[in-house]
């Protein structure tokens, strides 16, 4: 049964944000409805509250292609081995030494890693920077010290929190990092309808760098996969921030293409060979 409750706050943001901390959810697993409004009455007389019910998403069942692709591999492996002796067989002594010279795989795209640059944060930055004023005023109202850096980079702006935490920040699964970094884009993009959207990444700990580079090196791994066998792979399901992060590792990635299919929060990036 799915769950839904109601949270107050002083204005919808905080409600949200109160929301998902007391759910355990990110904000792309629930359907939220405003109930009331935020009203700051007259000098302060009458002021209410807003209040929202967040309501738990239905997750469907996702197929397991982990599981798919270790039922291929065992078939096979299940092929009779006399096959591949009697190859050996009727090869000619010479055929053995060319084989063993030429790199196994040869047809798998050998792509050059590439580092993300470091970034190079500032906190004289952040202190003239609204979006980290802001962050910072709300770590202050979770009784969270802490310091914000800032950087601006091709990517948008970036926002690093120095703390002491020792993960608290970004809970499980970096949801509550998540919902930190939802709150700071409405703020950033409440009043950009003309100028466009501004991105906006939050991180601590270096916990997005550490993410990153692990969705990188698996994007490379199954593009690689899909360039080799010709046949597509899907990606778990993920948030738009990881989507965009496997769509640009693989940009460039010869013999392949990607794509995202499907409904949030189950929408996933494909990734399929380039005809």
């Amino acid at each position: 049964m799915r769950r839904s409750m109601e949270f107050s706050g002083r204005n919808i943001d905080e409600a949200i944000f109160h929301g998902l901390n007391e759910m355990g959810l990110t904000i792309d697993e629930v359907d939220v409805e405003t109930v009331q409004k935020e009203s700051k009455g007259l000098f302060g007389i009458g002021a209410k509250n807003a209040i929202v019910r967040l309501t738990e998403r239905e997750v469907p069942v996702v197929p397991d292609f982990e599981a798919e692709k270790a039922a291929m591999h065992e078939r096979k492996s299940d092929r009779p081995k006399r096959e591949n002796s009697e190859r050996r067989e009727r090869k000619p002594r010479g055929d053995k030494k060319r084989e063993s010279a030429e790199p196994r795989e040869s047809a798998e795209p050998r792509e050059k890693e590439v580092k993300a640059p470091a970034i190079a944060y500032s906190e004289e930055l952040a202190k003239e920077n609204d979006a980290a004023i802001f962050l910072s005023e709300l770590l202050k109202k979770m009784n969270i010290e802490a310091t914000v850096e800032a950087a601006e980079t091709e990517d948008g702006l970036r926002l690093n929190i120095v703390s002491t935490t020792d993960g608290l920040l970004i809970g499980r699964r970096g949801e509550t990092l998540d919902a930190i970094q939802y709150i700071v884009s409405l703020y950033v993009n409440k009043d950009r309808k003309e100028n466009g959207y501004r991105r906006v990444s939050v991180d601590t700990e270096g916990y997005r760098a550490r993410r990153e580079e692990t969705l990188r090196r698996l994007a490379r791994k199954n593009a690689a996969q899909v360039a080799r066998t010709g046949r597509s792979v899907a990606m778990e399901p993920m948030n738009p921030y990881e989507r965009r992060v496997l769509h640009s590792a693989l940009q460039g990635f010869k013999g392949v293409t990607t794509h995202s299919e499907g409904e949030e929060p189950n929408r996933r990036v494909i990734i399929t060979p380039d005809k």
